[in-house]
């Protein structure tokens, strides 16, 4: 079995990946009607984010592709008053991250990617102020493994 490598993802491909878990994320049916969807930021009001915290190309194949791995933070902002309210909120990443944990029925990834496995954490709150006004933001970390097939940049000198 080939030895596990630790070498870091580029720009470019961080890039690519960042630009299709927005995608995917928008498909996701658990994100409410009335939030916006965000890559690596938060937006004043309701508002869903996807962030990534590092990734590693952990293997690399005979045809140039490659096994890597990304930590990635899922985020839902809202303004919750009641405990019912804060309860739903928390459900809404706690749903985002059991779909995503299903890899079975995710939308496939483009440029010969495709999503392996998604371990996801128990969700927590953090409460931030957005422009004078509180809001309470719950999150989820979860790793993301996947398979580039093919040839491609993956230069860590990016």
């Amino acid at each position: 079995m080939p030895e596990e490598i630790k070498e870091r993802l580029s720009k470019t491909e961080y890039d690519k990946v960042g630009e299709m878990l927005l995608e995917l994320i928008a498909e996701c049916p658990y994100i409410p009607k009335d939030a916006k969807i965000k890559y690596n930021a938060l937006e004043v009001g309701k508002c869903v984010s996807i962030s990534t915290a590092g990734g590693n190309i952990k293997k690399r194949n005979v045809l140039g592709g490659f096994t890597a791995e990304l930590v990635i933070r899922i985020m839902y902002q809202s303004f919750p008053k009641t405990n019912a309210q804060m309860i739903n909120a928390q459900a809404v990443v706690d749903d985002i991250a059991g779909w995503l944990e299903d890899i079975q029925n995710l939308p496939s990834m483009t440029g010969n990617r495709t999503i392996t496995k998604i371990t996801t954490s128990g969700s927590f709150s953090d409460v931030i102020e957005v422009e004078g006004d509180k809001s309470t933001v719950y999150a989820a970390d979860a790793v993301m493994e996947y398979e580039v097939v093919g040839n491609c940049e993956t230069s860590s000198k990016s």
